[in-house]
């Protein structure tokens, strides 16, 4: 039976369930780690579901900080520094990753606290996740406040990546599932994607 709930009835539910609720109902989310660096230099890393692809010229992601009501690490240091790195969530480290929505204090690296290896290059200030096969360096371009909510959706362009080269196909197309990359509901719910087939592009 299809259950009919209104905004009234989703106001009134107990938080915990609206918020379980409201962060599932949407379906299955992109699992990303995002790296940065304070302006001291303490690598800082947190789990987001909210990565979305905004273009490919120039490559552009996209992802949605939570109301600065609170000290937020990854929107501080990133306005700090101008940088910060999105990096795949996989099966062999992915409690790991759920680890860093802890609270830790400033001075603490979540790197270190959660057993994951920060990874430099040389033409990027943020901190990749060794863990990941797929690593993406981006440069803060515009930040856009959301009035609804009080939320606050980051644009990075992409300015260099680190990828498996066994996961690129002829035609550009990254093989997810046989980097073992994750996708998520919710906030503690993973799960591993499998591919059905690819089609062919739309044509009337």
């Amino acid at each position: 039976m299809e259950r009919h709930i209104a905004l009234d009835d989703i106001l009134q539910m107990e938080p915990a369930y609206r918020r379980n609720l409201m962060n599932s109902i949407s379906g299955f989310k992109a699992c990303n780690l995002i790296g940065t660096a304070s302006y001291r230099k303490v690598a800082n890393v947190a789990i987001f579901s909210s990565v979305v692809h905004i273009g490919a010229t120039p490559p552009l992601l996209g992802f949605i900080m939570r109301p600065l009501t609170v000290p937020r690490q990854t929107y501080h240091n990133i306005k700090a520094r101008g940088f910060f790195t999105v990096n795949a969530v996989t099966k062999a480290f992915y409690e790991r990753a759920h680890q860093t929505s802890a609270k830790y204090p400033e001075a603490a690296s979540e790197f270190e606290a959660c057993g994951l290896t920060p990874q430099y290059t040389d033409t990027h200030p943020a901190p990749y996740v060794g863990e990941s096969p797929v690593k993406l360096g981006l440069q803060l371009e515009e930040e856009h406040h959301i009035r609804a909510n009080g939320t606050i959706f980051i644009v990075g362009k992409v300015v260099e990546t680190l990828i498996d080269d066994s996961l690129l196909t002829t035609d550009g197309h990254l093989n997810l599932e046989q980097a073992g990359i994750l996708t998520v509901a919710g906030l503690d719910s993973y799960y591993e994607p499998e591919l059905l087939g690819r089609l062919d592009h739309a044509r009337p």
